[in-house]
């Protein structure tokens, strides 16, 4: 019976993150936020709407790093990963994707764009303190108790919620370090940013077909267990 169980938690984990892994291509192709002034430019905050490896639907991410920049029409490869992946040991990077997520699970149909924007500031402070946050950013002096308060309580929530919550993101990071991008002349912004997004549902086909497989899986066992 416990070996069915396992059997039937993996099946169950691998239809989740089916799409973690292996390279994929983004492509930028708009902005669905406003833009908001940040020291002595206007910077786009979420959502950004992407192509993923060319299908026309868009897949709204939002953007981790202040600092990088890419432009419309813009193509990268990635690699799809979840966050235990993507931060490869890295417990304080763990830790920084994990309050990222909190944060844009904060974000919902009713959320407001202004929250919207005090939550990507936020996410923006976690991994790159040094592009907002400073003096010279009207946007942070003006939002600042806001925008801290968010960041406190995403680390809090780090502890508080199980690990289960945090399975459900899924962070884009280019597949590429900055030296690629500084030479290759497609990348005119230099490194892209890296980006989180929640995994997709399965498509009904893909649900009818796990539920036929666990079925059957269920059967093999009771038959197994039959023959003691």
């Amino acid at each position: 019976m416990r070996a069915m169980w396992r059997a039937l938690a993996g099946a169950v984990c691998f239809a989740a993150i089916s799409q973690a892994g292996g390279a994929t291509t983004l492509t930028l192709t708009g902005t669905g936020g406003t833009a908001v002034n940040a020291g002595s430019e206007s910077v786009y905050v979420y959502p950004y709407d992407f192509s993923v490896n060319g299908s026309p639907a868009a897949t709204q991410l939002m953007c981790l790093n202040f600092n990088n920049e890419i432009t419309v029409g813009e193509s990268w490869t990635v690699n799809v990963d979840t966050i235990a992946q993507a931060a490869n040991g890295n417990a304080a990077l763990l830790t920084n994707y994990e309050e990222d997520a909190w944060l844009y699970s904060q974000i919902t149909p009713t959320t407001s764009q202004s929250q919207e924007t005090l939550i990507q500031f936020a996410v923006w402070d976690i991994l790159d303190p040094s592009g907002v946050g400073t003096a010279s950013d009207p946007y942070w002096n003006a939002n600042s108790t806001n925008i801290q308060n968010l960041i406190d309580q995403a680390s809090n929530a780090v502890g508080s919620e199980s690990p289960d919550f945090f399975n459900q993101f899924l962070i884009y990071v280019p597949d590429h370090d900055s030296s690629y991008y500084t030479a290759q002349t497609g990348y005119p912004d230099g490194v892209p940013q890296t980006f989180i997004g929640t995994a997709p549902a399965p498509e009904p086909g893909s649900l009818a077909l796990l539920g036929t497989g666990l079925l059957g899986l269920g059967g093999a066992v009771r038959r197994r267990m039959r023959k003691f």
